[in-house]
């Protein structure tokens, strides 16, 4: 059965994702996205929300939002009882901002592990390419969980980023609760392995002082609206059931 979380981590991220859709769609044509923890289209099994479960289901059930995820969001799963996955979310926003339907060409679904799929190219875009990475958790330490990313992945990310020429914006959504994991430690050291790719943080966003999305990006210098991405995202949660 898909399931999903219903926590704060998922507004996060996809709140997030929205906003950068929405800023691409104002300067690019054109965008190769990839999914490196995907879940099912459209989850419909909610399992251990946390204490959290709150806000999400205000957000969830209100009917006037007016961002991009929350429209995006019921219109996905008007009945609002499941929940999309980052493809979903993103397809839907594209088409919508490019004004064409919601195809895309060249489609891959890779079964395996994305660390395998990365051994080969990920991209050959002069465009815009949109790495989307959402992990158990990121563990400055080392892991041998393929659900949990640590610098040795960072390596097999800047090392598939390296040969594609046009833009790039990488976003690592991550939560931070042992092994001295503090966020500014995380960001640090995601920063440090992804600056030998010519990354840098362009934005970080956090919430409770355990969920944390990275934005890092190259060549993206026109998407001017990534920087108040905080700020922005702070003010939208501050509604409170």
């Amino acid at each position: 059965m898909p399931q999903y979380r219903g926590n704060v981590g998922n507004l996060l991220q996809h709140w997030v994702l929205c906003e950068l859709v929405a800023e691409s769609g104002r300067h690019f044509k054109q965008i190769r996205f990839v999914d490196a923890f995907a879940m099912a289209p459209l989850a419909t099994e909610r399992v251990r929300p946390g204490p959290s479960a709150s806000l999400f289901d205000h957000v969830r059930d209100r009917t006037h939002g007016g961002t991009p995820y929350e429209r995006t969001w019921h219109q996905l799963a008007p009945n609002r009882s499941a929940y999309p996955n980052s493809a979903s979310f993103f397809t839907t926003m594209w088409a919508t901002s490019q004004r064409q339907s919601p195809e895309c060409d060249d489609i891959e679904i890779a079964g395996a592990d994305w660390r395998e799929r990365f051994e080969r190219s990920v991209a050959t875009s002069d465009t815009l390419t949109y790495l989307s990475f959402d992990p158990d958790k990121f563990d400055r330490h080392g892991s041998d969980n393929p659900r949990i990313m640590d610098p040795a992945d960072l390596d097999a990310v800047a090392a598939a980023l390296e040969p594609i020429r046009g833009a790039v914006l990488v976003q690592l959504s991550t939560y931070s609760a042992n092994r001295d994991n503090g966020q500014e430690a995380v960001a640090k050291a995601v920063v440090s392995g992804l600056n030998e790719a010519g990354l840098t943080l362009l934005a970080r966003v956090r919430v409770d002082g355990q969920m944390m999305s990275l934005v890092l990006g190259r060549h993206a210098g026109s998407l001017g609206e990534i920087g108040s991405l905080p700020a922005r995202f702070d003010s939208w949660l501050s509604i409170r059931p």
